[in-house]
C-alpha cells in the first residue's frame, strides 16, 4: 500500500478532484492508475452537495471544540472545490526512514546506513526506547495523518469527515516538528530542503519524468531493494517541508493519504 501527501481543501480531496504524482505521470505517459483509499473503499457514494455539507459541518464542528477544550478562539479555514493543491509521491519507507533519523539524532545513537524497501522504524531496536519513553511527543511519532492549518499545536484522536478514525493535529505542531528535525544534524536552508525533493530518496535523474518513471519501479518492490536511509530521510522531510509551506501560504490542511 502506498502513501502520498496531499495539501489543499477537504471538499477537493474528498471530491477526488485531484491527482496523485504518479497517477499524473501515468496518464501523461499513456499508462492506466486505479487509486482506491480506504474511505473510497465502502462502496458508498455521496454528491457533491453532500460531501460539501459534510466536510463543512465537520470543520466548523471541529473548530468549536478545539476552541472550547483550549478555552481560546481559534480560526477557521476556507472550504471550495477549486482552490490549488500540492501532492508528491512520500511512500512508507521515506516516512520510516525520517522517523529512524530523528530517534537516532534524539538519543545519539549511529544511523543504520541501509534501509529496505519493506523495512519500517519498529524493525530497529530503538524504536522499543522511543516507544518507552515521552521524549518524543511528536504528531510524527503519535501516528498523526491529519493536520489542519492552525498554529496552535495539539496531537487528538478523531474521525474525518467521512467517519474514518486518524489521530489529528495542526499544522503548526508539524512546522515546529519540521523546524527541531532540521536543528538535528542539517541545519540546510530552504533551497537546499527543497532540492532534497529532486535529489534525494528513491531516486536520480536529470529530468522529472525520469525521476517518476524511476519512483514507479522503486514504488513496485514490495522487498527487497535497500536505500541510503539519511537520503530517504531528506526526502521525506523535504515533502512534508514543502506540503507544510504551501499549506501556510494557502491555508488548507495536510493529508497522509494511502
Amino acid at each position: 500500500m502506498g502513501m502520498d501527501i496531499y495539501a489543499g481543501t477537504l471538499i477537493r480531496f474528498y471530491s477526488d478532484n485531484w491527482k496523485t504524482a504518479m497517477q499524473q505521470w501515468c496518464e501523461a505517459n499513456g499508462m492506466n492508475y486505479q487509486r482506491i483509499t480506504p474511505e473510497e473503499d465502502n462502496g458508498e457514494t455521496m454528491s457533491q452537495e453532500e460531501i460539501e455539507e459534510t466536510v463543512v459541518e465537520w470543520c466548523d464542528g471541529m473548530i468549536s471544540a478545539l476552541s472550547n477544550h483550549f478555552d481560546t478562539t481559534l480560526p477557521t479555514w476556507k472550504e471550495d472545490n477549486i482552490r490549488p493543491y500540492f501532492t508528491e509521491k512520500m511512500d512508507w519507507a521515506a516516512y520510516e526512514a525520517l522517523r529512524l533519523f530523528i530517534a537516532c539524532k534524539t538519543y545519539g545513537e549511529p544511523l543504520p546506513p541501509k534501509f529496505k524497501a519493506d523495512n519500517q522504524f519498529d524493525d530497529f531496536d530503538i524504536a522499543e526506547r522511543v516507544n518507552n519513553s515521552n521524549d518524543l511527543n511528536l504528531s510524527l511519532f503519535m501516528g498523526a495523518s491529519h493536520w489542519i492549518p492552525l498554529d496552535y499545536p495539539f496531537v487528538i484522536g478523531a474521525r474525518t469527515p467521512m467517519g474514518r478514525e486518524i489521530v489529528l493535529s495542526s499544522t503548526g505542531a508539524l512546522l515546529r516538528e519540521l523546524e527541531y528535525i532540521n536543528t538535528l544534524g542539517w541545519n540546510a536552508d530552504e533551497k537546499t530542503i527543497f532540492e532534497w525533493n529532486e535529489t534525494e530518496g528513491y531516486i536520480s535523474g536529470d529530468t522529472k519524468t525520469e525521476q517518476l518513471s524511476d519512483k514507479f519501479k522503486a514504488f513496485s518492490q514490495t522487498e527487497g531493494g535497500t536505500y541510503d536511509t539519511e537520503s530517504l530521510a531528506k526526502y521525506a522531510f523535504s515533502v512534508f517541508y514543502k506540503a507544510v509551506k504551501f499549506s501556510k501560504e494557502n491555508n488548507v490542511p495536510i493529508l497522509m493519504d494511502f
